[in-house]
């Protein structure tokens, strides 16, 4: 058994001392209201057990990295909205089940995450943290539509650029495996830049396709219109279609494959050609350090003694209120006229 304090001990010290201290002197100066006090006492005690987390430490299971560093470009414009993909879902529920199906693919690589809309930024730095990169899919949602101002699938180009350069620099032993998933349109009425230059430091990946050539509807996010269809300048239905001429394109330049993705699972195996994932040799086997919490177990009582401190200052009140409203009554309001 060991602590992981939730706040510093001199600061749990310093708070919850003098509380305990009070509870225990009125315990005995006030007889009448023994039961109460005990009661505050107790539930201090248990704030301090609670506050000091007693943990029971776990031998964590031992991880290795693999030879790996896996980018996603992710497109999070508006028009990944648009529901066309496995019959009328968003495109973003196919990014999230592709992400997810390419991480169990590569466990134990590291993972980066560029996102791009109006603008492109890097959403997760180069990171092991598998749990951080699971996290960032399962709350991934497109820019509000009113802050839109074009796109183009080009912008997130210069950040990969920078990001693979550095990986492949610092970590040459490691393959660089970029995916890039978009639906391909672009909106700002420009031509794409080249991502030839990707490919020189690229050994896998591929561009994944979402949307079908019809288009589909798309809702709009954030503002008053939040969840309405968005509609084009003659009040008639917005519709976004897949270019795939567009991602075709990326990927010859990239040299990875082009993919169309138009339900969850599939093959993306060739994204992965040539590519032979190994642990990387390390001195030592890093492990991931776990525990089992214990700070709930005191939890419990504490709650159930607030709840029972509650009702009973809910019950006195009423009857003080009343004792107030008497004491402070007009001494001579009874008094003849």
């Amino acid at each position: 058994m060991s602590f992981q304090h939730l706040i510093p001990l001199w600061l749990t010290v310093l708070l919850l001392a003098p509380m305990l201290l009070a509870c225990l002197v009125l315990l005995v100066r006030r007889p009448r209201q023994r039961l109460a006090w005990l009661r505050r006492a107790l539930m201090v005690v248990l704030l301090v057990i609670v506050a000091l987390r007693p943990v029971t430490l776990l031998e964590g299971e031992s991880t290795q990295r693999m030879n790996a560093n896996v980018f996603f470009v992710v497109d999070r414009t508006g028009s990944m909205n648009a529901e066309d993909y496995d019959g009328a879902r968003p495109r973003l529920d196919g990014v999230r089940a592709d992400m997810h199906q390419i991480m169990d693919m590569t466990q134990g690589a590291r993972y980066s995450i560029i996102g791009f809309d109006s603008s492109a930024t890097t959403q997760l730095p180069l990171t092991t943290d598998a749990g951080a990169a699971s996290a960032w899919i399962d709350t991934l949602t497109t820019e509000q539509t009113r802050y839109s101002k074009g796109s183009n699938v080009d912008r997130p180009l210069d950040t990969l650029l920078r990001g693979i350069s550095e990986a492949k620099s610092t970590d040459p032993d490691s393959s660089v495996i970029v995916y890039v998933l978009s639906d391909g349109e672009n909106t700002d009425g420009k031509d794409s830049e080249t991502f030839s230059a990707v490919a020189q430091f690229t050994d896998g990946g591929g561009v994944l396709g979402y949307g079908t050539p019809e288009g589909g509807p798309m809702k709009a996010v954030g503002g008053e219109t939040d969840g309405q269809y968005i509609t084009d300048s003659s009040g008639a239905q917005g519709l976004s279609r897949i270019d795939e001429t567009q991602l075709q394109t990326i990927a010859g330049q990239m040299g990875v494959p082009y993919i169309h993705r138009t339900a969850p699972g599939g093959d993306l195996a060739p994204t992965m050609e040539g590519i032979t994932l190994r642990p990387i040799q390390t001195t030592a086997r890093q492990r991931t350090p776990s525990f089992d919490d214990h700070s709930w177990i005191p939890a419990i009582p504490l709650a159930v003694l607030f709840v029972w401190e509650l009702a009973a200052l809910t019950y006195r009140l009423p009857r003080r209120l009343e004792r107030g409203d008497f004491t402070r009554q007009d001494p001579h309001a009874g008094e003849a006229q």
